[in-house]
């Protein structure tokens, strides 16, 4: 019996490195091209969290966004980002934001920063749509690869809501949290790294990859 056990280890232990090695080293997947990239006045939508991004500027790899929430947006699942500072400036209406396991309001003119880091959830708990929009300055701007994160993520997500197919979902995290550093928050992130380097190139093997060509914005 030990030696099937070490056996069914030893198997998995070559499979995962070995797996990782194909995956990350020899056969990468490859950059996007410059057409998954917005440009200045794409809008995309995500159904499944009642958010409608426009991109307001686009230069020198930084991206400026307004954020509209639909009433009773429900919003991304709590996330963190690894590097990402996000600073989210209503213009209009009243913004919910979970940050750090606290709910806060703020009202048009006010403004709140998130740090790297930081498990955050933006949504809206009223019956009036609201605008989140800063000024066109470094601060407030983003960069491109996560705006790639965003059209890729709500593309998959509306076609496969997270709630209705949780292993679909887990499968395409495999894909997106190390590409794009965004994590859930709950499990700690070195465990989810740990988990997702196992399964990657398993799911890669099932066709999941960090970007679609079907979900890029159009020309």
């Amino acid at each position: 019996m030990k030696k099937i056990f070490l056996w069914i280890f030893g198997f998995i232990l070559v499979y995962v490195l070995v797996g990782a090695l194909l995956d990350r080293v020899v056969f990468p997947e490859k950059e996007a091209s410059a057409d998954y990239y917005p440009r200045a006045g794409s809008t995309f939508v995500s159904r499944t969290e009642g958010f409608r991004q426009t991109i307001l500027k686009h230069e020198s790899g930084l991206v400026w966004l307004e954020l509209e929430l639909e009433p009773r947006a429900a919003g991304p699942p709590e996330h963190i980002h690894g590097t990402i500072t996000e600073r989210f400036m209503v213009a209009e209406g009243t913004l919910s934001l979970m940050v750090n396991g606290e709910k806060k309001i703020l009202r048009a003119g006010e403004m709140l920063e998130v740090p790297p880091n930081t498990p955050h959830k933006p949504f809206n708990e009223t019956d009036a749509r609201v605008v989140v929009k800063g000024p066109l300055t470094a601060d407030n701007a983003l960069p491109e690869q996560f705006i790639i994160f965003l059209t890729q993520a709500y593309g998959f997500f509306d076609e496969s809501p997270a709630e209705t197919n949780k292993l679909k979902a887990m499968l395409q995290m495999s894909r997106f949290a190390p590409k794009y550093d965004l994590w859930l928050a709950g499990p700690p992130v070195f465990l989810q790294k740990t988990l997702f380097f196992v399964i990657g190139p398993t799911a890669r093997l099932l066709g999941y990859r960090a970007f679609y060509e079907k979900y890029k914005p159009p020309a």
